[in-house]
């Protein structure tokens, strides 16, 4: 505690930074002893976690995410635990801080996303995914949205994002079996069939 209490007195004097300027190049040693502390409570809230102490695992990503509010890894933590304790409203306003932080990132889109996803709440995911998928998500991110679109029976659709996927990456094995399972699945609903899901 002592130690996060120094690098809390250190970053209140530091200058603020230029845009772009490196966070080493400030004030020599004290950078580095401030970077020190830093990865040494990452550290420790990963002990943290793993010991069931979720609250200061939260706070531990907190601090960290006020050090380098570039860092989305911490706020993404952040979100996940806030919503595994039940806290919803405060975990979807970090991922709107996130979002604030980096707007053309695909990356608060994605992980917001697949926690609506994980949520079955397949709308809202349906929302943050296809922000990320305009963003410049990875082929998994349009994969997602692909499957999120199945859930929600919009089968064109899902066709249409998982073709896509295909173009990123033709080496994928799965995605032609995940296309033939979402074209006989559009079939089935144009012919007033149950639709078998997989």
């Amino acid at each position: 505690m002592k130690a996060l209490i120094c690098a809390l007195l250190i970053c209140a004097a530091s200058p603020v930074l230029a845009a772009g300027e490196a966070r080493d190049e400030w004030y020599g040693n004290a950078g580095l002893i401030v970077r020190n502390i830093m990865e040494r409570l990452g550290a420790r809230s990963d002990e943290w976690f793993h010991e069931g102490s979720y609250l200061r695992s939260i706070q531990a990503f907190r601090v960290m995410t006020a050090y380098d509010p570039s860092d989305m890894q911490p706020r993404f933590l952040t979100a996940w635990l806030l919503w595994s304790s039940g806290r919803d409203d405060e975990a979807q306003e970090t991922f709107r801080q996130a979002v604030l932080a980096a707007p053309d990132s695909w990356e608060p889109y994605l992980e917001a996303g697949q926690h609506w996803s994980g949520r079955r709440d397949y709308v809202r995911a349906a929302l943050w995914l296809s922000h990320a998928c305009l963003r410049g998500a990875p082929v998994e991110g349009w994969k997602t949205l692909a499957h999120t679109y199945r859930r929600l029976g919009l089968y064109e659709d899902a066709i249409r994002v998982m073709q896509q996927a295909r173009e990123m990456d033709p080496s994928d094995e799965t995605i032609p079996r995940n296309l033939e399972l979402l074209r006989r699945m559009l079939e089935q609903q144009r012919g007033g069939q149950p639709v078998e899901d997989w």
